[in-house]
């Protein structure tokens, strides 16, 4: 009994450490409730750069399934991808414009393990503003678009773009896949996001 209690102590504290770093877009979700907000912090103190081959040596070696876009927008091309090892969390970093910075290039993808998978009744009985928040289904994939996201306050970001970015938050699998781009409309990522593919695949 006092093993499986010690077990399900360490299980909780990684989760919430987990919940703590994930907030480079801070999403708030239960059954009743989805709030999103684009908020990159600092992680560049808790991550390293690495390129796609360590990358991929990494999520193979730890047995982590990743998908990214197989057919990126054109005007678009990697540029960075930042990793935390323990937890696992990236950001991949795309710019027409050469920008490795997460917080303030057109499009990033920041993946971490999935605390929850909602179905897509639940995103569309969640939806508080129909006018900017949208739930889909791609690829039997749970998909939330809000239009209208804050960016929660970071100064290089609204000086380059504004207050508000287009965020989209898709499950796949056990992780979850947090879209931020403010220089896209939504239909634009709605292809970008059905063209996601297995990085072992790809």
């Amino acid at each position: 009994m006092r093993k499986n209690a010690k077990s399900f102590l360490i299980s909780s504290i990684s989760l919430l450490t987990i919940l703590i770093l994930a907030s480079t877009f801070l999403t708030n979700l239960s059954t009743n409730n989805i709030n999103t907000i684009s908020e990159p912090p600092d992680f560049y103190g808790d991550s390293k750069e690495v390129d796609i081959y360590e990358f991929t040596n990494y999520l193979k070696k730890n047995e982590i399934i990743v998908y990214l876009p197989s057919d990126i927008l054109s005007k678009f091309e990697m540029t960075a991808i930042y990793l935390s090892e323990s937890p696992f969390i990236a950001i991949v970093v795309y710019s027409e414009e050469s920008n490795k910075d997460y917080k303030t290039a057109e499009l990033t993808i920041q993946i971490s393990p999935a605390i929850s998978i909602p179905t897509y009744n639940e995103l569309s009985s969640n939806i508080k503003n129909a006018e900017f928040e949208k739930a889909y289904e791609i690829n039997d994939w749970p998909v939330f678009v809000n239009e209208r996201a804050s960016s929660g306050g970071e100064s290089s970001f609204i000086a380059k773009y504004g207050e508000y970015t287009l965020l989209t938050i898709v499950w796949i699998e056990m992780n979850q896949y947090m879209i931020n781009s403010p220089t896209l409309v939504t239909d634009e990522v709605m292809v970008l996001t059905e063209n996601m593919r297995n990085l072992d695949d790809k």
